[in-house]
């Protein structure tokens, strides 16, 4: 008689965040107070990408302590590049604070960004001011030779700062910060700190600007302190130079010409192909206000503009939606498509491609539920949903075949194949890499034989042999490669989903009885424990 399997996960936290993929934002924002501090750093990535549930669940508990986990991920891995847009959504001088000051350590805090940042106002409006907290500014005013942020507070409306920031960098200040450095002074009628500046000859005294069209800032400087009309000059000159972007309309997000170097042109150029789409604040009231004239003089909306648009995570849902009537398929960089969304493409009619990845961006966002998409878009095109293999939709899509009376076990033919929902194929797989077409390095040997056989295998029949690092932390142990990535298929994980949802769907109190077992050891298989803890917890 045939010893029965114990599954016992190897490394618990990285068993955690691979089952955690599978878990809804309601779900997920249960669990996370229950969960030790090392296992949610873990969960916020697995099968090799973020998991955007965990780290939407983290923005919306809102701890100081998971703000540097989030920096880190919106800034040094870029992914998902929603989460920048989200960060800066929150208008808040702490979150504001860790991004600005993050710069000497991650490095890739876009220019404009650190700028928008210094200047300290609302990102709503530009306008309103938004301090950072008094601990911060302290040290900013206390610290020196961090370049990029040095020259990021020459943008500061605090004169203190900016004042601060010129008196260090002097001469070479960059000339764009140092003019509006310049203007702030004047505005606190700290006039006296400029004529310091002149007269110990530390401010930029090259020309500059298009083809060095400019006078110096210095000369600049020394007119606004010997007359009115000098003053006006500085005034109008800080008018024009770069500042962090404010745009008000659709010709300003669509600005192509704007990264190219233009004749007799103003000094500020917009570069909205070049900087990252969450991070110039935004006037969508004007934009949604000019947008009938716009339209009746120009036509539909730009496609660069309407790509823009869809990547942001502030815009209004009446713009979003007119962009998606105009181009449908921008839907699919949609972080969170709102219902109207999908049901005005399914109206309308748009392809399969479209609708599976903005169904998997609901599903993923909890915008979306399966008893909408299943309601809402047409049969044919809810199959093709269905059978999608899009791994962070994995669990709406489980929902869906549960509706359709889908949820059972799929044969594995052929043995492997690519996720879908990403355009038409995403691949996840190499070929000539091993490990990724090797069941034995996906599965464990156990699972691996099963492949060896002339014989069906199905995904209930890998789930069952598979060892658990190997299909939850997709990680295995091999004596030649030593640890590797497993890559188990798309269709065992969503098959996974579908055990998931069935037993542990909506008590996270399940959840926690099923990583309890992982972490114990459970005599029986994975759907097993699944099933198990289901129970347990009914």
């Amino acid at each position: 008689m045939a010893p029965h399997p114990t599954t016992r996960a190897f490394d618990i936290a990285r068993c955690t965040a691979g089952l955690l993929r599978f878990a809804t934002p309601g779900e997920m924002d249960a669990l996370l107070g229950h969960l030790p501090k090392r296992r949610v750093e873990y969960a916020v990535r697995s099968f090799g990408r973020p998991n955007r549930v965990v780290l939407e669940a983290l923005l919306r508990r809102g701890r100081p302590g998971d703000l540097d986990l989030l920096v880190q991920h919106a800034v040094l891995a870029g992914d998902p590049p929603e989460l920048l847009g989200r960060l800066l959504d929150l208008d808040d001088p702490e979150v504001n604070a860790t991004l600005l000051t993050a710069e000497s350590a991650l490095g890739r805090i876009p220019r404009n960004l650190r700028r928008q940042l210094a200047h300290q106002t609302s990102r709503r409006d530009g306008v309103t001011p938004l301090p950072l907290p008094a601990e911060v500014r302290e040290t900013l005013l206390s610290t020196r030779g961090q370049e990029p942020l040095d020259h990021a507070l020459l943008y500061a409306a605090d004169p203190e700062l900016a004042a601060d920031a010129l008196l260090y960098l002097g001469a070479g200040a960059d000339p764009h910060g140092a003019v509006l450095a310049c203007r702030t002074l004047l505005e606190a009628d700290r006039r006296h700190e400029i004529r310091q500046l002149v007269e110990e000859g530390r401010l930029p005294a090259f020309r500059w600007g298009p083809e060095d069209s400019e006078p110096s800032v210095l000369a600049y400087a020394q007119a606004a302190l010997a007359s009115a009309e000098g003053e006006r000059r500085l005034r109008e000159l800080s008018e024009r130079v770069r500042r962090p972007e404010f745009l008000r309309s659709v010709a300003e997000i669509a600005d192509v010409d704007g990264c190219e170097p233009w004749r007799g042109t103003p000094l500020v150029r917009t570069v909205v192909n070049r900087r990252h789409p969450c991070v110039p604040r935004v006037g969508w009231d004007a934009v949604l206000a000019d947008e009938p004239r716009r339209r009746a003089a120009e036509g539909p909306f730009p496609l660069r503009a309407a790509r823009f648009v869809a990547r942001r995570t502030d815009a209004p849902l009446d713009l979003v939606r007119i962009v998606v009537a105009d181009h449908p398929d921008v839907a699919v960089l949609l972080p969170d498509p709102a219902p109207e969304v999908l049901a005005d493409l399914a109206g309308a009619g748009a392809g399969p491609d479209v609708i599976v990845k903005v169904a998997g961006n609901g599903f993923a966002a909890g915008t979306l539920t399966a008893e909408f998409v299943t309601a809402t878009v047409p049969e044919r095109t809810l199959r093709v949903v269905a059978e999608t293999l899009w791994i962070p939709g994995l669990r709406g899509t489980a929902q869906v075949r549960a509706r359709l009376g889908l949820d059972e076990d799929v044969v594995l033919t052929p043995r492997f194949v690519d996720e879908t929902g990403h355009g038409r194929t995403r691949r996840l797989r190499e070929p000539g890499v091993r490990h990724h077409w090797d069941p034995v390095l996906a599965y464990g040997e156990r699972a691996g034989r099963l492949f060896a056989e002339d014989r069906e295998v199905t995904a209930d029949a890998v789930l069952a042999a598979a060892h658990v690092d190997a299909v939850l932390a997709a990680v295995d142990v091999d004596p030649l490669l030593g640890e590797v990535e497993g890559m188990p298929d798309p269709r065992v994980l969503r098959r996974l989903a579908e055990h998931v949802d069935r037993h542990l769907g909506g008590r996270p109190e399940a959840w926690m009885v099923a990583l309890k077992l992982l972490e114990d050891g459970f005599v029986g298989t994975l759907p097993e424990l699944l099933a198990t803890a289901g129970a347990v917890s009914a």
